[in-house]
């Protein structure tokens, strides 16, 4: 006899500050994951966090895919880190999932995660590897990251049991007033403490599960990757390639997610049709 399968809730959340074309492409990823899971049985929601004053066009993009909108400067950045993460907690999702705002992640890894979520509950769990590429279409090279240790996953598309996460992590003051990175690293590391290795589970360790797209303006440089790219970075499929696989990347690449473009095109619809912007 097949046991029924177990139906959970969830919030994705994102952080945002400038890079508005790769952010838009996350935005619209996000609401296409959303959709997904509610579609699977899984109450899903969203919401993004940015400065709505700095960027106003951001602010009215999330509204037309449906997420919400916390607005927050973006400086200091611990402040900004600890709201968005405790306006995801206050939610009271059985789980709540960070979406990085230059990130996407493949459809198969979403069902990965759908069916963990059916079954009982996880403390955290994700992807350990991502593959690193350009939003350049010039630069064709791309590669592989793995995690370096058990504790920590690739922190976009990661997910937190909200109940072991609100027993762990004190929001009001595991980060320091003036960090400005390894914000995620901080809360494996107080889960762990609490707990051990354990807790945190990877389901799945593909190069596609994940893909960080660099634009140039980021704090880990996509040539400090490519460099040692079939070294340290095992390298992986041309741009061209995934291009043709993720309709994130060709929506990207005809322009669909730039500032001047209001036009919002539905997951899963006929690309050939469209003409670039």
């Amino acid at each position: 006899m097949v046991k029924d399968k177990i139906n959970r809730s969830v919030c994705f959340f994102m952080l945002y500050h400038k890079r508005p074309q790769v952010t838009r492409m996350s935005m619209w990823h996000m609401a296409k994951v959303i959709k997904m899971f509610n579609e699977a049985g899984h109450r899903a929601q969203g919401f993004v966090v940015g400065c709505a004053s700095c960027e106003p066009r951001q602010k009215e993009y999330a509204e037309k895919l449906g997420l919400g909108h916390v607005s927050i400067p973006n400086k200091p950045l611990s402040r900004k880190f600890s709201h968005a993460y405790q306006q995801a907690l206050l939610k009271e999702t059985d789980y709540i999932c960070k979406v990085d705002s230059n990130n996407f992640n493949s459809n198969d890894y979403w069902e990965k995660c759908i069916d963990v979520m059916h079954g009982p509950k996880e403390a955290s769990f994700g992807t350990n590897r991502f593959c690193v590429m350009s939003s350049d279409p010039e630069k064709q090279d791309t590669c592989v990251f793995k995690t370096r240790q058990s504790m920590h996953l690739c922190n976009s598309g990661q997910f937190y049991l909200n109940y072991s996460l609100s027993k762990s992590v004190n929001f009001r003051s595991i980060y320091n007033e003036n960090q400005n990175c390894n914000f995620d690293g901080k809360i494996n590391e107080a889960m762990t403490s609490q707990w051990n290795e354990s807790v945190i589970k990877t389901i799945s360790s593909e190069p596609d599960d994940c893909f960080d797209v660099k634009d140039g303006t980021d704090i880990h440089s996509y040539d400090s990757y490519i460099r040692k790219r079939n070294g340290v970075y095992p390298a992986y499929k041309n741009r061209n390639e995934l291009v043709e696989e993720y309709e994130e990347l060709k929506l990207l690449d005809l322009g669909y997610f730039k500032p001047s473009c209001d036009k919002i095109v539905e997951p899963g619809a006929d690309l050939s049709e469209l003409e670039r912007i």
